[in-house]
């Protein structure tokens, strides 16, 4: 059994906390539980407008939690780990630098960014940035993340449906739907990469000067 269709009964077979299921996968699944939700989105197993609402309230509220754990002495353990310190360095000094100190371009970046969203909104956290402030620049950047994600699992839905059809074999819908998948993580993948490599020349230049 698949993910999806994992996912498709549970709903289905959930019917009354089924948006209790698109808030908990929004807020924690990351991207591959909230495109598959939208896949089933464009199944017709959601209302349009109430799914949208629910994904943006779940990963906005998500977002707040970390922005306040990142303030917290725990985190700064963490962070100074020595197990940890290294990567999160190279990623907060890449991040920095391409956002000339930008917390929202940085806040845009972390929602794009595999596997560094929390870590990134954690770090903005330390800015000193405004918490009202910061309710304002990642509403927007999760907007934009929510409409991009959104419609690459509404658009994978549409298009499963239409190759199973047309073709009439479910198999071809599955690859497409998988291939949409591994495409988008394959761009988060090369982002964070790029940005790791940014980070460590930044390190390198640092070092060579002291």
């Amino acid at each position: 059994m698949t993910f999806i269709e994992w996912l498709r009964l549970l709903v289905e077979n959930h019917q009354t906390i089924q948006y209790l299921i698109v808030f908990a996968g929004a807020a924690f699944g990351g991207e591959v539980a909230l495109i598959s939700l939208s896949f089933l989105l464009a199944q017709g197993l959601f209302s349009f407008w109430p799914f949208v609402l629910i994904c943006f309230c779940a990963t906005f509220s998500s977002d707040i939690l970390w922005f306040y754990l990142g303030r917290t002495k725990f985190v700064d353990k963490i962070f100074t780990h020595r197990y940890t310190k290294s990567t999160v360095v190279v990623i907060i000094e890449a991040v920095h630098k391409i956002s000339r100190g930008s917390s929202f371009i940085a806040l845009l970046l972390a929602n794009f960014m595999l596997a560094s969203r929390v870590v990134l909104i954690m770090y903005v956290s330390k800015t000193n940035l405004n918490p009202i402030k910061f309710l304002f620049q990642e509403a927007i950047a999760v907007a934009l993340w929510l409409v991009a994600v959104i419609s690459i699992g509404y658009v994978s839905g549409l298009g499963f449906t239409y190759l199973s059809n047309v073709l009439d074999n479910i198999y071809f819908g599955i690859g497409f739907f998988l291939m949409i998948l591994l495409v988008f993580v394959f761009i988060q993948i090369w982002l964070k990469n790029k940005l790791q490599k940014e980070g460590k020349e930044i390190l390198e230049e640092e070092g060579k000067m002291l």
